[in-house]
């Protein structure tokens, strides 16, 4: 068994109450023949990912969050239908086993997300950067 190295998750699908629902597992490791191998709840072992017919695939996945860190003034900058913008303030900033950060910031139900891929993100603000709020004009 070969634990594994770099993040790739097994994908699967199934049918749940009239509707398709996709959900995916870590690979653990891979056996000795290349095999993807996950964590199976029921037994409490690794088993072979294609071991099932919901089976659909391997994907790569997204390196695991090992650390957070606060938001340090930073803030999410979002454009406005009106050509305003709007700052919200980062609440928090993650760190991946890769290195790579992700900010993250809150809505006004205090769901936590990556303010990048929200349709109308317009960049970050540094602290203490003046925040554009209007929509400037570039002939000047």
């Amino acid at each position: 068994m070969i634990p594994a190295q770099h993040p790739y998750q097994a994908n699967y699908r199934q049918e749940k109450d009239g509707r398709t629902v996709y959900r995916s597992k870590p690979v653990i490791a891979w056996d000795g023949e290349g095999q993807a191998l996950v964590a199976d709840e029921r037994s409490g072992q690794l088993v072979p990912a294609n071991n099932g017919r919901t089976f659909t695939g391997l994907s790569e996945g997204e390196y695991p969050v090992v650390a957070a860190i606060p938001g340090g003034g930073w803030g999410a900058r979002f454009k406005e239908e009106d050509g305003t913008f709007l700052v919200d303030p980062l609440v928090a900033w993650t760190i991946r086993s890769d290195g790579t950060l992700t900010p993250i910031d809150t809505d006004s139900t205090g769901l936590c997300d990556d303010p990048t891929t929200v349709s109308n993100f317009d960049g970050i603000v540094a602290p203490g950067a003046e925040a554009r709020t209007t929509q400037q004009d570039s002939s000047e």
